[in-house]
């Protein structure tokens, strides 16, 4: 494929990641349910332990420089019925020499208030605070034609302050919850001097889930996210999950908009467990790019039961 086509793909991907007019305004992961602390800050500490996990995301593999997502997330409850953790998600679209034209940082510190209200539902409170970081230039990149307007004057830098809050509440076989985990506080100036609009739009998640027992080692768990932001099509992923002896999953989930997958689950050791998924669009663009993998590691300290509520052992 010519270098230039490559590159006006890129921009064009890079266009849509931050365009009002496309359905994924922040990083989007297929693996949502185990990545639940990056989108909701009420799910700190619901785990009753300290829980470290980390996803890779890389999208279109045969295109290079096909934007690649990456998060990490710590938490843990603190004392009584509080808990908190940090999240970094950090994502980059394009390639040359020494690093990537497109990049966007952010840095969350979260706080939970979690209570029992019945039986064993709880319900968690929380609030996100932290820094976001907008770079594009892409005018380092190197292209077949030089003159090129398409890579002309977009090159800006931004950084910004940033809020989120969420609502949580779950079972030991059901979850659901509400949250905006990004709200970004741009300057007049930035809003004024630098096409960064997109940014200031908020995006709110709807998540859902329950665990069905379906015999002695099998469970099966549908679960759902909704994204909706202002001015786009609602998006949104059904997942099933078939759970085999607790320690090992399998499923598949289609996404609004053209995409489905596979996923897999397999639980190491009590500290340890791994995660797969791999989707692929049913549009044309498949023409031109393959689809995109997912990986992810996990590692929780084992949960020792006590007189609290013991925390949803599937979500």
């Amino acid at each position: 494929m010519n270098k230039n086509i490559i590159y006006k793909l890129l921009f064009t991907a890079a266009l849509s990641w931050v365009s009002q007019a496309t359905a994924q305004q922040e990083q989007m992961y297929s693996h949502y349910d185990y990545n639940s602390f990056a989108v909701n800050p009420a799910y700190a500490g619901s785990k009753q332990t300290l829980v470290a996990n980390s996803l890779v995301r890389t999208q279109w593999l045969n295109l290079p420089g096909a934007p690649r997502y990456y998060n990490l997330g710590v938490h843990s409850p603190l004392v009584g019925d509080f808990g908190g953790g940090i999240n970094i998600q950090t994502g980059t679209i394009g390639k040359f020499k020494t690093a990537s034209p497109m990049t966007e940082t952010q840095l969350g510190l979260s706080g939970s208030w979690n209570k029992q209200i019945t039986g064993d539902l709880r319900l968690a409170v929380g609030l996100r605070l932290g820094a976001y970081n907008y770079s594009l230039n892409l005018s380092q990149l190197q292209i077949d034609k030089p003159g090129d307007v398409a890579f002309q004057n977009n090159d800006f830098n931004v950084t910004a302050p940033m809020a989120g809050f969420g609502v949580y509440a779950y079972t030991n076989n059901f979850f659901a919850g509400v949250s905006a985990p990004r709200m970004l506080f741009i300057s007049a100036d930035n809003r004024k001097n630098m096409d960064v609009q997109y940014a200031a739009v908020t995006q709110y998640y709807l998540t859902a889930g329950y665990v069905i027992d379906a015999g002695t080692d099998l469970k099966i768990k549908p679960t759902t996210q909704v994204r909706v932001i202002q001015g786009v099509p609602v998006q949104a992923d059904i997942n099933v999950h078939a759970i085999y002896k607790e320690n090992y999953s399998l499923g598949g989930f289609f996404r609004t908009g053209g995409e489905m997958g596979i996923m897999a689950m397999a639980q190491v050791n009590p500290n340890f467990t791994l995660v797969y998924s791999y989707d692929s669009r049913l549009a044309p663009l498949n023409n031109y790019v393959n689809g995109s993998h997912e990986f992810g590691l996990q590692f929780m300290i084992p949960y020792v039961s006590n007189a609290r509520v013991r925390a949803p052992r599937y979500f």
